[in-house]
């Protein structure tokens, strides 16, 4: 019988002793994660109480986008500026995935573990947040998406700074529309210039141009010319092109942008060193942006048979890209063959007046070699100043333009990326227009509108 109740007794202290470890380990947890576990979906309506003493949002000159008084949240006074920066900054709710407001809100609203959102306005936590957008290029990137769907990605390939980040469609958080049920802000909460991919049409033929760098003699691609009839059959199925394009060499491949060409190139190359290109330029891999995730750009061609690698290295078949991810290729390009990857936050405020937090770009993987980037670099020029005529950009661009097939009789979607060479503004960029039908003649202009305004600022 005292054997029994000896046991009760071990049982009941070893179970005493689990729930006490256990409370222990909980709560040293939520006091080291107070600041994650506020910013929890969960737990908004601690979020949404301290938004009315948040701190101040601005821009990397210091224009102010978010701004709390007298216990509200408040905006920029320009409407298209609001607009422009939604989907960077956020709204007051949750709406706004990977928006400043939400995956920062805690540390903006000055949660505090012991005190909660209890402290007086005077010792508010609240931290101000700078960021290296330019609201007078997002704006001008708004206003020239007019009532496209799509995004323009900019960012500074030297540092890492992201200049521009605007989705269309949007909202004025100032003042919120009625959005449910209303077709015309369809998808508005998704931003679509890093969480969003599409198939990447012929942007992709840099990836394949790369990896032709990579793995063929210089002797090997000058002497490489192509017959382009308009199409041609591989793998026993037809790859087109919208032209005859007639002889071709490498460089005139990519300005002309002969599917024929780069399909058979990508099939030479062989699915192997295509994806390990693929994977060197930022595809099949996570990427996060100060805490915030991104969309993640695909490459597979496991399973594809001849024909189907060949489309692959036109940006068809599966691949799929965000606008971001072709926006970093350009600027890897740019940079001698090796990114600086992009951020948004250049600095965090603490309290009790200690140092500001600054923020840089890393460092990313090698895509090409120096000599590669640069070959790949002037083929871009060439392109920009032989097939697009200047493009309307004032200053030296590099560029390639796409056009993606999707396929349910909609219109293509439309790309281009690339980047300056100036060094008073080193910036990459990419637009994307959802069912654009031509990326020459519906990006490009997009692009043009945004680097000019770029170069206007930088200039000064």
């Amino acid at each position: 019988m005292m054997k029994k109740i000896r046991n009760r007794s071990l049982i009941v202290w070893l179970l005493a002793m689990a729930f006490i470890g256990g409370m222990i380990y909980f709560s040293i947890n939520l006091i080291i994660h107070a600041d994650l576990w506020a910013s929890k979906p969960q737990n908004a309506h601690i979020g949404v109480d301290g938004m009315g003493m948040a701190g101040t949002i601005t821009d990397i000159n210091g224009e102010i986008l978010a701004y709390s008084e007298n216990g509200n949240r408040y905006y920029n006074s320009n409407e298209d500026i609001r607009c422009a920066l939604l989907h960077t900054v956020g709204d007051e709710g949750r709406n706004i995935g990977g928006s400043i407001q939400n995956v920062y809100r805690s540390q903006l609203s000055g949660y505090s573990f012991i005190f909660g959102m209890g402290l007086p306005d005077g010792l508010t936590l609240g931290r101000n947040i700078q960021l290296t957008v330019n609201s007078e290029i997002c704006k001008t990137a708004y206003q020239a998406l007019g009532n496209n769907r799509g995004a323009v990605f900019v960012y500074n390939y030297k540092t890492g700074e992201i200049v521009a980040k605007v989705s269309n469609p949007s909202y004025d958080p100032q003042n919120i529309p009625d959005i449910e049920g209303n077709d015309e802000y369809e998808g508005v909460y998704v931003d679509r210039s890093i969480m969003a991919t599409y198939p990447p049409g012929s942007t992709f033929k840099l990836v394949t141009a790369s990896a032709a760098l990579e793995n063929m003699t210089k002797s090997e691609l000058e002497n490489r010319t192509y017959t382009c009839t308009g199409s041609d059959t591989i793998g026993g199925n037809k790859i087109t092109c919208y032209e005859a394009h007639g002889e071709e060499n490498f460089e005139q491949a990519l300005a002309h942008s002969c599917n024929c060409y780069f399909a058979q190139l990508a099939v030479d190359l062989g699915a192997d060193k295509m994806t390990t290109q693929a994977n060197r330029m930022g595809f099949n891999k996570s990427v996060s942006i100060n805490d915030i995730d991104t969309a993640k750009s695909v490459y597979d061609v496991s399973k594809a048979d001849k024909n189907q690698l060949g489309w692959s290295g036109v940006g068809q078949y599966t691949t799929l890209a965000s606008p971001m991810t072709m926006a970093v290729i350009s600027g890897g390009i740019a940079n001698g063959g090796t990114p600086i990857m992009p951020y948004l936050i250049k600095q965090i405020s603490l309290p009790f007046g200690l140092p500001n937090i600054p923020q840089s770009g890393n460092k990313g993987t090698q895509m090409l070699s120096e000599q590669n980037a640069k070959t790949l670099s002037d083929m871009m020029r060439y392109t920009v100043e032989n097939e697009y005529y200047g493009g309307g950009f004032n200053g030296e661009i590099c560029a390639k333009t796409g056009t993606a097939e999707v396929g349910g009789g909609e219109a293509a979607h439309a790309w281009v990326t690339g980047f300056s060479r100036d060094e008073s503004y080193p910036l990459a960029f990419a637009v994307i227009i959802e069912n654009g039908d031509s990326g020459y003649y519906t990006a490009l202009p997009v692009a043009a509108q945004v680097m000019n305004k770029a170069l206007e600022i930088y200039g000064q």
